[in-house]
């Protein structure tokens, strides 16, 4: 027998005149409260005309109202998926990195007050299952080498995966959704900003040092250390990529 979707918080419909509506108005309430995250895919026709007590009209209706907003996707026939709510503003900033690569100590400043504050909130918030995230991180990093995060693509993911976790566990949905259009900027970064790093001697050791302290300081609940050694990292990136552009001149 197949094991049916659970969404705490869905309530059948009461007949109204407005029935999809409601069940939009259900949805995005799950998606705003982190119940139902970004890539998650929603339970199946089936299962949520039983779950709201509707007809397969209204439900359809519903969903097309939620795809109109940007709050899911279709992917072919595997369903319905929660979408980034800020996937519409991240190719301007790849084509500016693309175009000038000055524009990545812009991307740095950003990042160095977002992830700080992810970090802070990370420390006071984290649950049990971002630490457990966190640990099995730290192992498939050790997995591939610490030495090799720069130059391989797993490690490139890993870090990526790193800061999506760090989102996540700040256990503030608009982190996560922010963090998401922060990662798909990163992605159009990623190759020109490995590159030059990965000429940086044991960069890639310090790196992952720098982001195990982070996750000790999570570990504790020290919010003030998180911030200050993810600070302290951010600069470590940008000295660095200073280096390397500095001896390609």
């Amino acid at each position: 027998m197949m094991k049916k979707t659970k969404l705490p918080g869905l309530s059948r419909i009461e007949k109204s005149p407005d029935i999809p509506t409601l069940v939009m108005n259900q949805i995005i309430e799950l998606i705003s409260q982190g119940k139902l995250k970004i890539g998650e895919k929603l339970p199946s026709e089936q299962e949520m005309t039983e779950l709201f007590g509707i007809s397969r009209i209204s439900l359809r209706e519903a969903m097309k109202l939620l795809e109109a907003k940007g709050y899911i996707e279709s992917r072919d026939r595997k369903g319905k998926y929660v979408r980034s709510l800020t996937d519409n503003v991240k190719s301007s900033i790849e084509d500016l990195i693309s175009i000038d690569h000055e524009k990545i100590w812009e991307l740095l400043a950003v990042r160095r007050l977002i992830d700080s504050e992810a970090a802070y909130l990370a420390a006071k918030n984290a649950a049990k299952d971002q630490k457990k995230r966190f640990n099995k991180l730290v192992e498939r990093i050790g997995s591939i080498g610490s030495e090799n995060v720069l130059t391989s693509k797993e490690g490139g993911k890993l870090y990526s995966d790193f800061f999506d976790i760090l989102a996540d566990a700040t256990r503030n949905t608009i982190f996560v959704h922010l963090r998401e259009s922060i990662a798909h900027v990163l992605t159009g970064a990623f190759p020109y900003s490995r590159k030059k790093l990965s000429r940086v001697d044991n960069c890639s050791n310090e790196i992952v040092q720098q982001l195990n302290r982070i996750i000790e300081a999570i570990d504790r609940k020290d919010p003030d250390a998180a911030k200050a050694l993810t600070i302290e990292h951010i600069d470590y990136i940008e000295k660095s990529l200073r280096k390397a552009l500095k001896e390609d001149e």
